[in-house]
Parts: structure tokens; sequence; C-alpha cells
């Protein structure tokens, strides 16, 4: 990281302060100096807290102003709502990871709020609305210290995402249609058999900031009943006969086909995919936190920390305004912090509505491409997002790695002595390569696209707690640091890919680098994608002796699953999975209880059995390939759960534990034992073998229970009303032997009619 701007702080004290203001001179009305810190109000540079005219230039104005302040400063959004347009916005050149990584067309940023070469600034939105315009960066923090956001919500009046729901669909003479609704901002107009999407009208120039057609390039389904999105194809577009705006921004689509359409309700987030500028950017700046947003959409691309150091990002929502009409929160990813050292804090948020990854952190692989020297090689950016800005410094620790092994050369503990490459503020140099001179010789060994580089200076340590993950299509947490990471504390709710990835990449995004200390602990992993932790480096090279990743404890973790993979661990020496809880989304409706008799008399005898009504998961609850020391202890696994590990390149003897059969199925029965229990046992009392007693009239529940690693469990029960009159529709509930189920016990040793009551969720 280069130096960090640092100004003198003012004394403490009146004097101080008299002097300081005698030095800077006048303030503008609704700046107040203190001698602890100087408030500066956007409003008293011309900022309309209204909400009916632009304020981006009075923005601009009063962080320039306390960019002079010496000491702590805190700029203020009075309570209100303000308008930023684009176009009277800062303009810089920058090149930021994960983007558009050299692409001239966008290397412009404009940035709503610049705080650049600034110590001990606070921006303080006092609860107010930022309500953001066009294609454009809503704040940025570049080589500045101790920097705090917090307080405000924002939003873009026409996000670059269009979220269709099919509100309604049908056959009508023989053809198909669909009616989308479109939320307010999406502006669109139809023609020649399809949509053009618009986006908002710049005032500036009279043209929409951007426009798309139809699907555009990429869509990505939500169901609101299910609350679940993942990617997938667009059928709305295909096979259009016809097209009409109907008004109230609502769009009917005819088809050639017949085929009634199935997706009412679902909603198609469809966009474009190009990620022209970072929704926040946070570079070479230290001790940053954002705290208290209310991210109503992230354009373009996430929080970005790029070669930055100690970054907290807590108690902030990234989800829509309900009110909105819109399901998308985010154009990709929500953070990613790409680069960075100290502490990363990532507490107490809501991620919910991305197109992309919720949390990504990670350093950058440059692929050797030359040796113009004996201590130096010539390197580049492989991924074509990522590009231009520079990935050392001089003194900064370097690894060179093995692609093949993911392994770093032996013995070689290198530091940058110079580099010559991109500045990430111009494009003066080539954008996508540099020369990096080292205090050694490098090996003969290392040979240009068979090995790559990281700066392991850039590696942070991590705690990611208190977050909750819902809505995400691809995966929840991305983690690949050396320094410890702690994932606690949180729920992942219907990831649609991994909740947890751990990866290590130097063939495709080029995302370094290995664990060494990873705890995973007190999550609750609902509806989950297999694998639910998932770790996959890219070694083509296997060898468990020499593994990529180390150390990575999962423990006293709840998963609620379908038929899924808990654990698929790649190249790892030392992974153990520990108290955990595993059970079936569907332990309470699995079983059902059926009745021989639903309506037998007072003082009569019937019975009842239990049936399953759901198979046992077959897939293997574990998998490991090149790894060791895997420990699987203490945990508590649902019936029905197949309790399976399969090895690939692993020692059997190097994975113990919990009854766990490596390379073959060991299924836990669904009713292992069979009781049942009444709601009213002066009705209808039943005994452990289902044999029922009716008493006096009236109703009661049977419920069937077994008993599991988690406890006694209950299934679907069944309803008895004593004395009701057999010809009653009450009565007339019986099911023909064949219940489509298991059945588990029945006293009688008959298959008489039974009846089964319906599942309660």
């Amino acid at each position: 990281m280069q130096p960090f701007l640092r100004r003198p702080v003012l004394a403490l004290g009146a004097v101080a302060a008299l002097a300081a203001t005698a030095l800077l001179g006048p303030l503008p009305t609704g700046v107040a100096r203190a001698a602890a810190e100087t408030v500066v109000e956007v409003t008293a540079f011309g900022a309309d807290p209204t909400g009916r005219h632009d304020s981006a230039a009075a923005v601009t104005a009063a962080v320039r102003h306390a960019r002079t302040i010496e000491g702590p400063v805190r700029i203020v959004f009075p309570h209100g709502t303000y308008q930023i347009y684009p176009e009277q916005a800062e303009v810089r050149e920058l090149y930021v990871s994960n983007t558009v990584g050299a692409d001239q067309s966008y290397k412009d940023k404009r940035i709503g709020i610049l705080l650049e070469d600034m110590d001990d600034v606070t921006v303080d939105g006092d609860g107010s609305h930022l309500q953001f315009h066009g294609l454009m960066t809503t704040f940025a923090a570049i080589r500045s210290h101790h920097v705090a956001v917090k307080d405000f919500s924002f939003d873009y009046t026409a996000p670059k995402v269009v979220d269709a729901t099919v509100s309604e669909s049908g056959v009508t003479d023989g053809h198909a249609y669909r009616v989308l609704k479109i939320p307010a901002g999406s502006g669109f107009s139809v023609g020649d058999r399809q949509v053009t999407w618009l986006g908002e009208t710049s005032p500036a120039t009279g043209r929409p900031y951007w426009s798309g057609v139809n699907g555009m390039q990429y869509t990505q389904i939500h169901d609101p009943a299910a609350k679940r999105t993942w990617r997938g194809s667009n059928p709305l577009f295909d096979d259009v006969a016809a097209m009409t705006d109907l008004g109230d921004r609502r769009l009917r689509i005819d088809y050639g086909t017949g085929a009634a359409p199935d997706d009412r309700g679902l909603v198609y987030q469809m966009r474009q995919t190009t990620r022209d500028t970072p929704s926040a950017l946070l570079w070479e700046s230290k001790d940053v936190t954002v705290e208290g947003l209310k991210a109503r959409y992230l354009h373009g691309f996430g929080f970005v920390g790029q070669l930055s150091e100690d970054v907290t990002i807590k108690g902030n929502e990234f989800r829509t305004d309900p009110a909105s009409g819109r399901t998308t929160a985010g154009f990709a990813d929500f953070v990613q912090m790409s680069g960075v050292k100290g502490q990363v804090n990532i507490t107490g948020n809501v991620f919910d509505g991305a197109h992309d990854d919720a949390i990504n952190i990670h350093g950058t692989y440059l692929e050797v491409t030359g040796r113009p020297a004996p201590n130096a090689l010539s390197l580049e950016y492989m991924h074509n997002e990522t590009a231009g800005f520079p990935q050392f410094h001089p003194g900064d620790t370097v690894e060179i790695v093995d692609k093949r092994t993911m392994l770093p050369v032996p013995g070689v503990t290198a530091r940058a002595v110079s580099v010559d490459g991109p500045s990430g503020q111009d494009h003066d140099k080539s954008l996508t390569s540099m020369v990096v001179t080292f205090d050694q010789n490098v090996p003969d060994s290392v040979t240009p696209r068979d090995f790559v580089v990281e700066n392991t200076a850039y590696t942070p340590s991590v705690e990611i707690s208190g977050n909750t993950f819902r809505d995400i299509p691809t995966r929840g947490v991305l983690v690949t640091t050396r320094k410890p990471v702690v994932i606690e504390d949180n729920v992942f709710d219907g990831m649609s890919m991994a909740s947890v990835f751990i990866s290590s990449d130097a063939y495709q995004w080029y995302e370094s680098g290995p664990v060494t200390d990873v705890l995973i602990r007190h999550n609750t992993f609902d509806r989950p994608a297999s694998p639910v932790i998932f770790v996959e480096p890219t070694n083509q090279a296997v060898d468990p002796a020499h593994p990529v990743h180390r150390n990575i404890r999962v423990e006293d973790n709840t998963f609620r699953t379908g038929d899924v993979r808990l654990l698929d661990a790649k190249s790892v020496g030392g992974i153990t999975f520990t108290s955990n809880r595993a059970a079936r989304l569907d332990r309470n409706t699995a079983f059902a209880a059926e009745a021989e008799n639903v309506c037998p008399a007072p003082g009569t005898t019937t019975s009842v059995r239990t049936v399953t009504t759901a198979s046992p998961y077959s897939t293997s609850l574990f998998s490991y390939r090149g790894s060791s020391g895997a420990v699987i202890s203490g945990n508590d696994f649902d019936n029905g759960l197949n309790l399976r590990a399969d090895l690939d390149a692993t020692d059997p003897d190097q994975v113990t534990g919990d009854d766990v059969v490596n390379g073959a199925d060991h299924v836990l029965p669904l009713l292992p034992t069979t009781g049942y229990t009444s709601s009213n046992a002066a009705v209808a009392a039943v005994d452990p073998t289902g044999r029922v007693t009716a008493g006096s009239a009236g109703t009661a529940v049977i419920t069937p229970v077994t008993h599991s690693q988690l406890g006694d469990t209950t299934g679907v029960p069944v309803e008895l009303t004593v004395g009701a009159d057999p010809a009653s529709p009450a009565c007339a509930k019986a099911l023909g032997p064949d219940t489509g189920g298991t059945a588990a016990h029945s006293p009688d040793g008959t298959d008489s009619t039974r009846a089964h009551a319906s599942a309660k969720l």
C-alpha cells in the first residue's frame, strides 16, 4: 500500500479551535468546527434535502471542502432525500478487480461521494435517502485513512436489471400467452414483436443511460413463494407471435405454441453482463467501516475492497425496498475483497437478492509470462475482468506457485524490490502486464505459463458472523486467505450453489490462494444446494501428502437439507466435521399414521399403523479427494441419511468416526422405531403397538413418533372421531390397501382399509 495522506490534527481546546478558525477563514453556514471534530453539512453547499433537485455538485463541493480541513471531519447529509446524477459527480479513471478489466470504454468512473486522500473522515447520512441516477458508483474511499460511511439508504431510479413477474398466463384461441408486470423505473417500448428496455433518460443528453432488447444477455429466475433464486434459461421471448403494451406497466406476450406456460408467479431477472463500475470502492485505504446502510440496489458490481487494509462491513441491509416491486438488489456480487490485508469483518448484515456471490474474499494470481532478468518476472493478469491496477508494491512479500500442484516453489520467500506496471488510475502503460523485480534470484524451474505469483502481504484475517443470506443464485461465502478465517452464527437459506466455497484458482478466475486456518461453526444451513461446504482448488496433480489447504474445522452447525452432500473436500490436510446436527427437511412428513377405522364406536378397539411417505436419501454425506486427517465425530444425523464417504486418492485410514462407511452406503433407517401419542386419551387411548381403545365420543389426534439421533421425531397424524356416524363424510376418508407408502407396523397383521391424514407443515 502506498503511504497514506496524513494531516496534522488540531489540538484540543478553545484556543486551538479559534486559531484554526482564523487560519482557515470564515466557514459557510452549516459548517461547525469543534476541537475534536469538524462537521460539514452538505446542505451548506447547496444540496437539496427535499429531493427536488440534483445535489451531485453540492455534495462534491462539500467533500472537497472537508478535504481541506485538518483533523477529524464529519460530512453530514441532514435528514432528507437527495438526488445524485452522474453528470456533475466526480470522475476518475480507475481500474477495479472483477469488473471490466482493461476495457477503455469504461475507464472513467462517476462517483457520487469521493473520499480521496483524506484522513479521519465520516460520511453520516443521518437516516437520509440518496437516490442515484444513471450508471455510477455511490461512494469511494481512495488512499484514505480512518473512514466511516454510515446511516443512509440508497437506490437507483432505473436499475440495469429488469425484474419481470409473470402475473398472468394461459391459452387463448389455441395460443399461449403471458402477461408480465414490470416495476416502476424499468422503461420499455414495444415494436416488431420485441421489447426494448430503456434506462432513465439523462437530463443532459436527452437519451437513456442504457438500453437492451428482450432477455438481454443473462437471466436468473426468482420464485417468491419458494424464496429461491437460480440461474436458468429464459423462455419469455421464444416463438413470439405478438407483443402488446397493456398499460399500467403490463406487457402481454402471445406465442405461436399452444402449450400453456407453467411459470405464473415467477420473476425473470434480466440484464446485460458488463460490470461497468463498482457500486462502492475502497482502494488503497485503511481502517474503513461501512455501517447502517440500506443498499436497495448495487449497480455494476458490489462493494469492492482493493489493496486496502482493515475493512469492516456491519449492520447493513443489501436488499430491495419491498415497495419497489423489484427483487434484484445487486447486479453481481454484494461484497468483494480483492487483495486486502489486516482484518476483514463482515458482521450482522442481510444479503438478499444478488446476481452472483454474496461475499468473495481472495487475492489475485498473476501468471508468469517471461524472465527478463534472473531476479525478475514478467507477469500478466489472466482474467478479462481484472486488470489495470498495481498488484504489488516494493517491499511486499510474494509466493510463486506451481499451477499443476497449486503449491509454492520450495525455499522461495521473496520480496518485491520494484514494480513496472499499471498505476490503477491511468493507461500510460500496459494494463494487463507488469515486470516485478525481487530481492533474490528466481529458481530456474519457474517457467512461463506454468507458474503464478500471489502477493502474500495482502491476505487478511476474516470474520464473517451474524449475517443472513437469502435468494442468492450462487455461493454465500467464497474465501481464500492464509490468515485465520471464522465463519460463525450465520444463516444460509436456500443457496443455489455451495453455501461456503474454498477454491484457490489458477485456471479460470485466478483468485488466490490457500487456507491454513478456517473455522465454520454455529451456522444454520437451511435448504442448501449440494455440496453445502465445498473445497475445490484447481490443482491438476493431487497428492494427499502435499495438500493445497490445511486445518479446516466444521463445528456445531445445523443443517436442514434435502438429499445433498454436506462436505466435499479436495486436497485438504486436516479437516474435521464435529458436533454438527443434520436433519432432513421432510423429517416431520416422511412418515404418517393410518387408521383402520377413523370413526370407531365408543368401547371398541381399532388400530393405527405408520407408513413411510418418502424414501431414504441416497447421496453420500461426505466426499474426500486427495485429502488426509479427516475426522467425523460427535455429530447427530437424522434418520434416512446416507453415512457414506466417497474417497478418491484418499487413504481410508485417514477418514474416521461416527459410523461413516468409506466407499459403501450406510443409510440410517427412516423408521428405526415406531410409537404413538394421543391428543385425548379419554376419547382414544393408544398403546405403543398402535392398538387404539375408543372411549367417550369426541375427536382425538393420533401422532406417530420415531426416534433419531436428533431426538424423537413426530410424523403426520391421523384424526379419529369416536361415535360419529360411519356414513358421514368425515368417516368416508378411508384409503384403499395401496397407500403408496411402506407400512412400518400393522398390529393385526392385516392390510385393511385405512385413513391417511394430510400433512401439517
